[in-house]
């Protein structure tokens, strides 16, 4: 919108125009492929109920835009990329570009800006023609985020972007991009440095720049590159592994990156069970069951018994490729893996030994759960633990009676109480050595309720003597049941609330008000986990030209632009 075209538009005409581009955008993008049968990128954005695809709309000469619906019900994707832009620095408040977004919308321009008019005019008009539809897909690509690959100042202005090339401008109050450098760094710690200092520039722009806050995002893409790197450089079944330079160059960011592999270890632990119980109830207990009674039966199954089987979970490869979204995390976190797919499987053990929680430290601790392997490795580790945690959920969905309902539950809860404790004692002995990271963890982080912070503070009060069984009742009832209660009853507002489960006193169509009880509600997605936003910045970096698609391998690999990006992290750019 820092056109001259629009510059004095009022604000709502301004936005009723952005949503009329994203229209005709999204009508050129399936335009292209009528016309060009093997066009199949660039259409990820356009999602929701639409008949955008109905090739009789593009019969005639025009389309009358006020008859077409680009999303039934679902906010237009300018809407997000509001927020996307603001998170590149590229604009100030709704419609004002600063200098890095001013750049690359006149990069833009050496391609598209003919268009443009004749654009505002078709939305003004509600009707576009399909001659101009022909020709903006020729011109853009990716539904109309992103000029022609050919456009060679557009793809260097946004890599610049999405490498974090940038500098707050004091004279005139904005954000600079700035030139490559020869070697590019990361500067985690001035990172870690501000926030710990709580010290905050009243202009959120100002202060997010003067964060370093995107150097993180520096650090994530960085490690999508070289990882695929690696992987096209190695055969299929060949080891792979970060080089002397990798880990010298990544030591100032796996430590954080780590940190959030195993919040996400820990929360798929809690999320597992909060899906076994709204499964459960759902399954079981239609009409509720007593609070007391579900937390003695999960007590009574064999959890010490359970817990021992997991500590001696078993990996074996099946020889199919492990995907690269995978591999990446497993260099990032370990520094090797072995790029194929892998299985786990826990052991039917009828014995205990291991019955309390001092037990079960003193197993991990022989397990030397604080080295960080890879998950093809046999030895156990974090992945080893969420993948038995998933291995069990079809059991709570298939239980045919009672006692295998309750066994099912019971066994989840033994095998994420387990994986739960492993996440916690791997981060307390790897901030241990990092006091500025643990302060900046427990800045950041300390506050929310299922945070490694908060969930080490609860284990630290427990009794190291507590049994197993005990332990894991506490957890399912103190970190998952009372925990959801608070947030939903913490929440304000008038919205809709999404309980995975109630109680009595919101029992609705239930016919008891005993806050005691439980029955099924919403329910929740079944757990996960996730890998750094890897399809985003995937996504990111192939709009901005430094990974492409090979078909033939059925691999992402660098491009020669991002071989040079490679290379300048690596200090051996020339």
């Amino acid at each position: 919108m820092h056109s001259p075209i629009t510059a004095d538009l009022p604000r709502a005409e301004k936005r009723s125009l952005l949503e009329g581009i994203e229209e005709i955008l999204g009508l050129a993008s399936y335009r292209r492929q009528q016309t060009h049968n093997k066009q199949k990128a660039g259409l990820s954005g356009v999602t929701g109920s639409s008949n955008i695809s109905e090739n009789s709309i593009y019969e005639g000469d025009s389309i009358d835009l006020s008859a077409f619906t680009l999303l039934d019900n679902s906010p237009y994707a300018i809407r997000r990329f509001q927020s996307t832009m603001g998170n590149f620095y590229l604009k100030q408040g709704e419609f004002a570009l600063t200098a890095a977004g001013q750049e690359l919308a006149e990069s833009l321009d050496e391609i598209a800006g003919p268009y443009f008019e004749e654009i505002v005019s078709a939305v003004k008009e509600q009707s576009v023609t399909i001659e101009l539809l022909d020709n903006l897909a020729d011109v853009f690509t990716h539904q109309g985020c992103f000029t022609s690959t050919e456009n060679n100042h557009e793809q260097d202005t946004l890599q610049r972007i999405l490498m974090g090339l940038v500098t707050w401008n004091e004279r005139d109050q904005t954000v600079d991009l700035m030139d490559w450098p020869s070697r590019i760094d990361l500067q985690i710690d001035d990172y870690y440095d501000y926030i710990v200092a709580g010290e905050q520039f009243e202009d959120n722009l100002r202060d997010s720049v003067s964060s370093n806050v995107h150097h993180l995002r520096r650090a994530w893409s960085l490690a999508i590159l070289r990882a695929h790197d690696i992987i096209v450089s190695k055969n299929q079944e060949e080891e792979l592994s970060y080089d002397d330079q990798d880990k010298l160059r990544f030591r100032p960011i796996r430590p954080l990156g780590r940190i959030y592999y195993l919040q996400g270890q820990l929360a798929h632990a809690l999320r597992a069970q909060l899906w076994g119980l709204a499964t459960h109830l759902r399954h079981e207990a239609p009409e509720g069951v007593p609070r007391k009674q579900l937390l003695s039966q999960i007590e009574a199954a064999p959890i010490a018994t359970e817990a021992t089987a997991v500590l001696q979970s078993e990996t074996s490869l099946n020889g199919d490729r492990m995907s690269q979204s995978a591999i990446t995390r497993e260099l990032f976190r370990a520094g090797r893996v072995k790029p194929i797919k892998y299985k786990i499987t826990v052991p039917e053990k009828h014995d205990a030994e291991c019955e309390s929680l001092t037990d079960l430290r003193a197993e991990l601790q022989a397990r030397d759960i604080g080295t960080w392997r890879p998950v093809t490795d046999p030895e156990l580790n974090g992945r080893t633990l969420i993948e038995a945690t998933n291995n069990c959920l079809p059991d709570i969905e298939s239980a045919t009676t009672r006692t295998e309902a309750i066994d099912a539950l019971g066994r989840l809860c033994a095998r994420s109480t387990i994986q739960l404790v492993a996440a916690i004692e791997q981060y307390e002995q790897l901030v241990e050595q990092k006091p500025l990271l643990e302060r900046y963890v427990k800045q950041e982080f300390g506050q929310r309720h299922s945070s490694l912070v908060k969930t080490s503070q609860y284990l630290n009060t427990v009794s190291e003597d507590i049994p197993l069984s005990v332990l894991a009742r506490r957890i399912f009832e103190e970190r998952v049941i009372t925990i959801h209660n608070y947030v939903i009853q913490d929440r304000l507002g008038s919205g809709s609330i999404s309980m995975v489960f109630g109680t009595g006193a919101d029992a609705g169509d239930h016919s008891t008000t005993n806050d005691q009880l439980l029955f099924a509600a919403g329910g929740t997605a079944s757990p996960s986990t996730g890998n750094l936003r890897y399809k985003d910045l995937r996504r990111l970096m192939r709009d901005a030209g430094l990974l492409t698609y090979h078909e033939d391998t059925n691999l992402w690999v660098p491009t020669p632009a991002g071989e040079t990006v490679i290379a300048r992290f690596r200090g051996e750019y020339e």
